[in-house]
């Protein structure tokens, strides 16, 4: 399997191309999804009427800063 990974949109989108390969036959598959910042999350969450809004840096809690691996929003109505 080969995969390759493209930007655009200024940062708003990843296109994925999965490339699968199995002796000479070659299938490949192309998805894309919507980049959201942490700062954009959170305030659609609260247009969307949730009042408060916490984003994290993983499932643990930690800080979401430069080092954060994904971005976690926790919010509650």
């Amino acid at each position: 399997m080969l995969e390759e990974r493209k930007l655009s949109q200024n940062w708003g989108w990843m296109e994925n191309t999965w490339i699968l390969l199995c002796g000479s036959e070659r299938k490949s598959y192309t998805l894309s999804h919507r980049l959201y910042a942490g700062t954009e999350l959170a305030s659609l969450l609260q247009q969307a009427g949730f009042t408060s809004v916490a984003l994290f840096g993983g499932l643990e809690g930690v800080a979401y800063d430069q080092n954060a691996r994904r971005l976690v929003a926790v919010a509650e109505r």
